[in-house]
């Protein structure tokens, strides 16, 4: 698309790969929260002309739609343009491809607020530079309902269970010192395979006949910022299910307080390493997995 503008731009190391030998979810978000810095400057709205417009910006959701697999050593490219600017928010869109063949692998919509209204200047900038989304990157297994402010009391009336819980390090955080998304959906995948054991499903065992779990799309929301030396406790559940899909809701909980800094809903299927294809439940499957819906 030739409206887009360069962003971003790396290569997949290994320590970035997870279990089904491809890039793990998180580095996504990562690649998202980096280009949005670049598109935002190159708009003339980067961090010294915000900090000298008195303005505090942040990102408030995310929409991640993984297309793709990214596998070790893979070149990748982020261009980017707006889809919508208003007085104090603006959403942007990031097209991620493997530059090496200029497949499309990724694409994230974010949702970023000012606390401020923007400079006319960006405003003008913005409103010239923005596209239509494209389809490929609009919701398709999320359901586009946000989830509930929960606290961290409601978790067992709900039926969320435990999947994560630590503190929040400063090499986790941005320099104002709030913890980088890119490390909240970290959280979320760590937590990914208790969840899937809690369901009854057996990730030794799955590991051992080389069938592994991946995300397919991800709603994140940013609700409260989390410092250094928070400590916070993942919970998660099924939302819902299909005969290919689950769709899972994590809450990220500050411990000291029991509210709720982020949530993400995700929807995952069971993934064949030997073929690289997503697999189908079986009967019994899917009756594990209707016996275990939270209760909204």
């Amino acid at each position: 698309m030739t409206d887009l503008r360069p962003t971003y731009a790396t290569a997949v190391n290994t320590w970035q790969c997870d279990e089904n030998d491809h890039l793990n979810v998180q580095f996504y978000t990562e690649f998202g929260h980096e280009a949005s810095a670049h598109l935002m400057t190159s708009l003339g709205l980067g961090r010294r002309a915000q900090a000298a417009g008195g303005l505090s910006v942040r990102a408030i959701s995310d929409h991640l739609r993984y297309l793709r697999e990214f596998r070790v050593i893979d070149p990748v490219a982020v261009r980017s343009a707006p889809v919508e600017v208003g007085e104090r928010h603006i959403v942007v869109y990031h097209e991620v491809r493997n530059s090496g063949d200029d497949t499309l692998a990724a694409t994230v919509r974010r949702h970023i607020l000012s606390d401020k209204p923007w400079p006319a200047s960006f405003r003008s900038a913005a409103e010239a530079a923005c596209i239509e989304l494209p389809v490929t990157a609009r919701p398709r297994g999320i359901t586009g309902v946000a989830l509930p402010d929960l606290s961290l009391a409601d978790s067992d009336r709900v039926g969320l269970i435990e999947v994560g819980r630590g503190t929040v390090k400063p090499f986790e955080c941005d320099e104002n010192g709030e913890m980088l998304p890119r490390h909240q959906t970290g959280r979320y995948s760590d937590g990914a395979p208790i969840v899937w054991n809690r369901m009854g499903f057996d990730r030794a065992a799955m590991q051992e006949r080389q069938e592994g779990s991946v995300v397919v799309e991800m709603m994140q929301y940013y609700r409260r910022p989390l410092s250094p030396g928070d400590a916070v406790i993942v919970m998660s559940g099924l939302a819902d299910h299909s005969d290919k899909t689950i769709r899972l809701a994590h809450f990220l909980f500050e411990a000291e307080t029991g509210t709720l800094a982020a949530c993400a809903e995700a929807v995952g299927v069971k993934f064949d390493q030997k073929v690289r294809k997503v697999m189908a439940f079986s009967e019994r499957e899917r009756a594990l997995l209707a016996d275990r819906k939270l209760r909204w």
